[in-house]
């Protein structure tokens, strides 16, 4: 089965990997006791260019996923179709999640296992006691992100921290998306030395061929599993960002449905591990990006 390259440290992409496995280079047939999972993607239900069933396809033919998380801004329809085909296609070799990504009074938060839609618009705090009162679990997205108007920020972690009853259930220390270059390496510091809730990666795929770049191993390969490690805390981030050809994908889809113009898609330089890494991207390229 073809598997994607993102995250090969020789491309120019970090490659991120947890004490939870023995080397970052190791085969994956070598963790087959651990599983991987992708807990953040957009389909066409929010900002995302893939289909649920284009997501599904991807995710089945060209990732070792075991468990994915379809996490649209503020709905829960792209996840649900994705259940939906799921159930009307049979069994497939990996699970589905269902999930949001919630556009909080403070920024975003993913919305893990739930079945009722998190309305936008509230602190996140009652978003996490909304996700929790009907059995989900919580996880900060990209936080730390100083130009990013959607990051949560330190202030507001240390405000949560100072609420144990309010703690979310888990901080996205890698995020594949340009949210996370520079702000992921911030976050699992502060994650490890700080806030110590679980940790996880995830793509933020906004398209298809994204799904994978980043993502979180846990021990076993179940989405039971996956629920276990979080509350355990066990979980990892692995991976890298994504490629220039996704951010390339995304300016066109968003530039052919007029919500760009193409003057305003800039190239910026990122510098990844001494390496350099030509992303063409906006801030408007991405609006509720992330």
């Amino acid at each position: 089965m073809p598997t994607t390259q993102h995250g090969d440290v020789g491309d120019g992409h970090l490659f991120y990997e947890h004490a939870l496995s023995p080397h970052p280079h190791t085969p994956l047939a070598a963790h087959r006791r651990t599983g991987l999972a992708d807990v953040h993607m957009h389909t066409t239900a929010s900002d995302g260019t893939g289909t649920p069933a284009e997501v599904l396809a991807f995710a089945r033919d060209h990732t070792n996923l075991d468990v994915i998380a379809i996490t649209d801004h503020d709905t829960l329809d792209g996840a649900l179709r994705a259940r939906d085909l799921l159930a009307a296609s049979g069994p497939e070799r990996f699970e589905l999640i269902i999930g949001e990504e919630v556009s909080t009074r403070e920024g975003h938060l993913l919305a893990l296992f739930i079945e009722r839609r998190i309305p936008p618009g509230l602190s996140i705090e009652r978003s996490i006691e909304l996700i929790h009162e009907q059995g989900g679990l919580a996880v900060v997205a990209h936080p730390f992100n100083r130009v990013f108007r959607h990051s949560v920020q330190r202030a507001v972690m240390n405000r949560l921290l100072r609420q144990p009853g309010l703690h979310p259930d888990g901080i996205e220390t890698l995020n594949g998306s340009f949210a996370g270059i520079g702000s992921s390496r911030v976050a699992m510091t502060a994650a490890r030395r700080v806030y110590r809730w679980a940790e996880t990666g995830g793509s933020d795929a906004h398209t298809p061929t994204a799904i994978g770049c980043a993502s979180t191993r846990f021990v076993g390969r179940t989405v039971d599993d996956l629920r276990a490690s979080l509350l355990a805390r066990t979980t990892a981030p692995v991976g890298g960002f994504w490629h220039a050809a996704e951010y390339m994908a995304l300016a066109r889809s968003r530039i052919a449905s007029g919500g760009v113009a193409a003057s305003r898609v800039a190239a910026p330089r990122v510098r990844v591990r001494g390496q350099a890494l030509r992303a063409r991207l906006s801030a408007r390229v991405g609006g509720r990006l992330g």
